[in-house]
């Protein structure tokens, strides 16, 4: 699945506050600050995000289901804030889901299902082929992003979980082009 690019998550983000999608924006939000695979995203809790004193927790750690593997990850103002906006505006407990169905603020968290849906709607309010974004797109994207702009497979592997680092640069599609052109900018 493709990753977002920072213009579409501007329409997408814009287009999620004019239909007051509140829910969305925080799915959105949490699914690209934490990188998480869908399956995890969809499991957080208000008690992952918030403290029991009612403080946002802007780091926190996940186990993840497929690996077991524990993942930090950390959550930017923008995403805190439509956090935040989403726990008040469902009235959630500390025990809900954080992302459940509309209406249903304290029942099962959304299915991965429901999760590809919305993430297809969301990528047609950029203007972009819903057939090439679904949940996974937001896990990529922030990791994207990381890559472009450090090329630090390592720091992307550990944000991600991944157990190697061969594991991350397939994941990133990175090719040997990539490497002999970081190389090429290196006169020793």
């Amino acid at each position: 699945m493709s990753p977002f690019k920072r213009d579409d998550l501007q329409l997408i983000r814009s287009a999620l506050r004019a239909k007051g999608l509140v829910r969305d924006l925080a799915i959105l939000n949490v699914g690209i600050d934490t990188m998480l695979r869908s399956c995890d995203l969809l499991r957080l809790r208000v008690s992952d995000v918030r403290s029991e004193t009612g403080a946002m927790l802007n780091e926190f750690t996940v186990r993840q289901k497929k690996t077991s593997n524990a993942v930090s990850c950390h959550l930017t103002e923008q995403t805190l804030t439509s956090v935040s906006d989403l726990i008040a505006h469902e009235k959630k407990w500390q025990v809900d889901y954080l992302f459940t169905p509309t209406g249903r603020s304290h029942e099962s968290h959304l299915t991965e299902g429901m999760l590809r849906l919305l993430v297809k709607e969301w990528a047609a309010y950029a203007h972009l082929d819903p057939k090439k974004y679904a949940g996974h797109s937001l896990r990529r994207t922030k990791a994207a992003f990381i890559y472009a702009e450090t090329k630090n497979i390592e720091a992307i592997r550990q944000l991600l979980g991944h157990r190697t680092l061969r594991q991350t640069s397939e994941y990133l599609g990175v090719e040997s082009k990539d490497a002999l052109a970081l190389a090429a900018k290196f006169a020793i």
